[in-house]
């Protein structure tokens, strides 16, 4: 018996010692080394300090006029954003508006048509090509073709995509706030707007802050929407950094522009936590009262509530609308800018789905994305589960390194993958990556470490430590206890965590267009082509198709989610 006992003992601690070495060396070949690299070979070139990359750039004045034009870009960004995202979740959770339901679909719409998706809807909505545009131009001949372009046409794109974090996370703590607070409040006379202001937005505090630090990050790391709509006159510094990443001469001063955009986002994130730390926010009660829909007695701020909210859900809804129209019309008629039933055909689709090369790209989408999900799930299901169990030193390193992607900008991750891995390293094996087919699926991974590891982290916080002590008690191993007693009851979280991964990687693009291999484009590098002037009509209008299908995907994948947790919490309610 002691024997045996030994024996396992030997075998847990190989498997452990086994385990460590392996996730060791994958954390500082792939998270640590690229950046580590990308330091040294941008300010130490040869072993010693060089601050010439950095003055050089900074004496730039385009580069200059990139991070001004960021910086703005992030803090107009984060202004917008939150009007329009509370806005909504306003109208859809404590106002009572005619047409809710309508709204809350619409409201949703930036779940299912977003990143490069949208962008593409934009640019041949109000482009200078654009739909739109070519019938305004038969009306006023002398308009500017290129009217919906610069800052302008960048912050209306991204206001109104940028409502997701405010619909998802937002919006739920404005659910939990307990309706005997607002009513406390209307019993002793307060006015309602007087409610709003001093006791439901203070409670939405916390929520708003860190949906606002998320807006400032996306708009000060921009890439495809300034880079397909900006123009000349609007560029910033993720387009910046492409533009410099084409040519070995300049590919140190993306690197430096890389990093100093690394930079501002931990600086970012790093005083948002001490501001939060300190922060003396609204708690709530345990035990609530659902909260109630509230009218807007005077009839006129009604009207005026209710005709914006559907003005807001038509801007959101109209470009779906459009990419799914342009799917099944002819180029010609699309550059016309007309619109007819007897014009309509499943041409575009035949043309995908009969041809390797028009499936080629939806194929190695669906096939990174998915082999991306189930890698990171997979490694997470092992990590998070030894982070929960442990609680020490090893364990707090071992997670802080895993957020190292959540605090860089996805330019730095990529161009440290490409510089690094340009050549044969002791770290993979004497193995070059950098051209291969296998870079871009370390570098999806790599994105969805920080996500997936706080999903699937908490999911094991909340299992009930009884459930594992019973089946040992009952002299099950602790891998039967996992596969038949945990893993089940983590499935619906490990399948929700999956689905998002996939559908967020379908149009991946600020990774994708630096490590992609030639004869592999990912859809997000198509759909941006597509965009270019010097794309092929034909190749324009297979993007709408490719455009429907992710979308048709993403709205599977989120009524399955969501309406999975939505049941879940009506059993329980």
């Amino acid at each position: 018996m002691e024997k045996l006992s030994a024996n396992y003992r030997f075998k847990k601690n190989l498997g452990f010692t086994l385990l460590t070495f392996v996730l060791g060396w994958a954390i500082f070949t792939f998270l640590l080394f690229p950046n580590l690299s990308l330091l040294k070979i941008t300010l130490f070139p040869e072993g010693k300090f060089d601050a010439k990359p950095v003055m050089q750039i900074m004496h730039s004045a385009r580069v200059v006029r990139a991070l001004i034009h960021s910086f703005v870009l992030a803090v107009s960004l984060t202004v917008t954003v939150n009007v329009l995202g509370i806005f909504e979740i306003l109208v859809l959770d404590y106002f009572d508006i005619k047409g809710s339901k309508w709204l809350n679909i619409a409201f949703h719409s930036p779940l299912i048509c977003n990143g490069m998706v949208l962008v593409t809807a934009y640019n041949f909505l109000f482009g200078s090509q654009g739909f739109l545009t070519a019938n305004l131009m038969q009306l006023y001949p002398d308009m500017n073709p290129y009217w919906f372009r610069g800052f302008g046409a960048v912050l209306i794109e991204m206001t109104f995509a940028g409502t997701s974090n405010h619909i998802m996370f937002v919006r739920d703590s404005l659910k939990n706030i307990d309706y005997q607070t607002i009513e406390a409040a209307q019993n002793m006379g307060v006015r309602a707007e007087k409610i709003l202001s001093r006791v439901v937005l203070p409670t939405l505090k916390p929520s708003i802050f860190a949906a606002s630090i998320l807006t400032f990050i996306v708009g000060i790391s921009a890439f495809a929407t300034p880079q397909v709509l900006g123009g000349e006159n609007f560029e910033t510094i993720n387009p910046l950094v492409m533009s410099f990443s084409k040519t070995l001469t300049t590919r140190n001063y993306a690197a430096v522009l890389a990093l100093f955009l690394g930079v501002i986002t931990i600086l970012v994130l790093g005083i948002s936590n001490y501001i939060e730390s300190r922060g003396n926010y609204v708690s709530v009660s345990k035990v609530k009262t659902p909260l109630k829909k509230m009218k807007i007695k005077n009839p006129v701020l009604n009207g005026i509530v209710t005709v914006t909210a559907h003005i807001a859900a038509l801007v959101q809804t109209i470009p779906l609308l459009f990419v799914f129209i342009f799917s099944f019309m002819s180029v010609q008629d699309l550059y016309a800018g007309n619109i007819s039933l007897s014009n309509l055909s499943l041409n575009n689709y035949l043309t995908v789905f009969r041809s390797t090369t028009g499936l080629k790209p939806v194929l190695t989408s669906v096939l990174y994305s998915a082999a991306a999900a189930v890698t990171v799930v997979t490694i997470m299901l092992f990590i998070a589960r030894i982070l929960t169990k442990y609680h020490n030193r090893l364990t707090g390193t071992l997670e802080m390194l895993l957020q190292i992607p959540w605090f860089l900008p996805a330019t730095l991750i990529a161009l440290g993958l490409v510089m690094t891995f340009d050549k044969p390293t002791p770290f993979t094996f004497g193995t070059a990556l950098t051209g291969t087919v296998y870079i871009m699926l370390i570098g999806y991974i790599i994105l969805k470490l920080p996500y997936t590891l706080r999903m699937i982290k908490a999911a094991y916080a909340g299992l009930d430590g009884s459930l594992e002590e019973a089946a040992k008690n009952l002299g099950a191993s602790p891998a039967r206890t996992y596969l038949k007693v945990l893993f089940p009851i983590l499935w619906p979280t490990i399948l929700s965590v999956f689905l998002l991964n996939f559908i967020q990687q379908l149009a991946e693009y600020n990774v994708s267009v630096f490590l992609f291999h030639p004869m592999f484009q990912p859809l997000g590098v198509v759909l941006n082509t597509a965009t270019s002037p010097d794309s092929s009509p034909e190749a324009q209008m297979l993007t709408f198709v490719y455009s429907v299908i992710i979308m048709i995907v993403s709205t599977a994948t989120i009524v399955f989610v969501y309406g999975r947790k939505s049941a879940a919490l009506k059993e329980r309610g």
